[in-house]
């Protein structure tokens, strides 16, 4: 693959991982140490032969001991938001925050047509222009970037066991990413790539994906008639009851005379309590593109509304430093008028709603659903209310840390950003050194 060229490949793996797995199949119904079946175990085709067999009695945590490092080279920033959704994977991703992106390009699938394509390529560019204009004027990158469209190139290193990419590649080609020909393009070429190693396993595996979608979803295409700029809101729709005090009962359950909320939260043992508790969050109006920070949190159950459903959204967010300068929110405003002019010549065009999710905006405001225990949530604040947090990430953490607040303002007086929770900065040399004021933002006095 060439540097430009837009794909996936297998860049290392496990040493002798084929001959490891086979173990993994061997070890618990024969005779010998772990060692002794290991040096054993040299033929590659009996190896295979027995690893297809246990595989297919529904036995498949021994893929889990080959590792693969995958990369994926000029992608769209749609398969970012694809591929991030797998929890059981590692990620780093080229961040948008800290690249200038003006010369990053961006991925087309062959769906439109060559009048659509050309109108689409303009949109880009005036796209890339706003976005250097707005860099040009002082704007930070991270919010530069909410104009321009999801179909923007990126790149992304992607790390998981065997048994994990099976699943990737047959979501990709047999279950929901098969709509999308980008996605499943970069599925048959892992599959291709997987095939030589495990020849026939992936095959073995696609009985249960399905790539039916609604066609209810489908049909709610339609023109876009009124644009609405919009600000994130949180509400809890459910939480633990009582808490801070069911949690004392926890604690003698588990050897302690007392469990104190400040002290606690530094000793794993006791942390370890606060997974009894959760708390179900609605999220509205939350931008697309940071959708993908709040999914790298894997402890969570989180429903989104389908992809292909998020480009008919009309109402986005404009970031406040755009915001606060008039001539800037205007160029925003009128960048956002000009991609629904398309979108809606688009859907009045009949293109498939599938491909439309690459014309859609950075700033489309989204809704989802979170349920997070509390110590996944201690975890989400330490990180998220940083002061170097994204801030509609870090907004949206204050947020929901104020709802939980006031249903039991005892469990979570210690929660905030790590300066604040544990008294000290994890961030070194880019400490904002405010932790004075960030310990009188959170600080708050428990009810007795």
């Amino acid at each position: 693959m060439k540097k430009d060229e837009s794909g996936v490949l297998i860049l290392s793996e496990t040493k002798n991982g084929e001959r490891i797995v086979s173990c993994g199949g061997r070890i618990s119904t024969r005779q010998g140490s772990a060692l002794e079946l290991y040096r054993k175990a040299t033929d590659k085709k009996k190896n295979l032969d027995l690893i297809g067999k246990v595989v297919s009695s529904g036995h498949k945590t021994v893929l889990e001991h080959h590792y693969f490092n995958l990369a994926f080279n000029n992608v769209s920033i749609f398969v970012e938001q694809y591929l991030i959704e797998f929890r059981l994977s590692a990620f780093t991703i080229k961040s948008g925050r800290y690249v200038n992106f003006s010369g990053a390009g961006f991925n087309l699938p062959s769906g439109f047509n060559d009048s659509q394509k050309q109108r689409i390529k303009a949109h880009y560019k005036n796209m890339f222009a706003l976005y250097n204009k707005f860099v040009q004027c002082g704007i930070p990158v991270e919010d530069a970037r909410f104009p321009l469209p999801y179909g923007l190139k990126t790149n992304i290193y992607m790390s998981l066991n065997a048994r994990e990419l099976i699943h990737v590649i047959c979501t990709m080609v047999y279950g929901r990413g098969s709509h999308y020909e980008e996605i499943y393009n970069l599925g048959m070429s892992l599959k291709e790539q997987f095939d030589a190693r495990y020849p026939g396993l992936v095959e073995k595996n696609k009985a249960t994906y399905t790539s039916d979608l609604d066609s209810v979803l489908i049909a709610a295409h339609k023109p876009c008639e009124k644009i609405e700029f919009v600000k994130t809101k949180v509400k809890m729709l459910a939480g633990s009851n009582a808490a801070s005090h069911q949690i004392q009962t926890l604690a003698h359950l588990s050897g302690y005379e007392h469990f104190d909320f400040a002290s606690a939260l530094k000793d794993d043992k006791q942390a370890k309590l606060l997974e009894h508790f959760n708390y179900t969050f609605h999220v509205r109006d939350f931008p697309l593109i940071i959708l993908k920070h709040y999914t790298r949190h894997r402890m969570q159950s989180l429903s989104v509304a389908p992809i292909v459903c998020l480009a008919k959204s009309n109402r986005f967010v404009i970031p406040e430093s755009i915001a606060s300068r008039r001539d800037l929110k205007a160029d925003f405003k009128r960048a956002i008028e000009e991609n629904r002019a398309l979108y809606n010549s688009l859907v009045k065009e009949g293109v498939d709603p599938h491909l439309l999710i690459y014309v859609t905006p950075h700033a489309t405001a989204i809704d989802f659903v979170s349920t997070v225990n509390a110590r996944e949530f201690l975890h989400i604040m330490n990180l998220r209310g940083c002061n170097r947090a994204q801030w509609a990430i870090r907004y949206l953490a204050e947020d929901m840390l104020k709802e939980v607040r006031k249903k039991d303002p005892e469990m979570f007086a210690s929660y905030g950003p790590s300066c604040f929770t544990f008294g000290f900065c994890p961030e070194g040399r880019l400490c904002c050194g405010k932790q004075e004021k960030i310990k009188e933002k959170y600080s708050i006095t428990p009810k007795k």
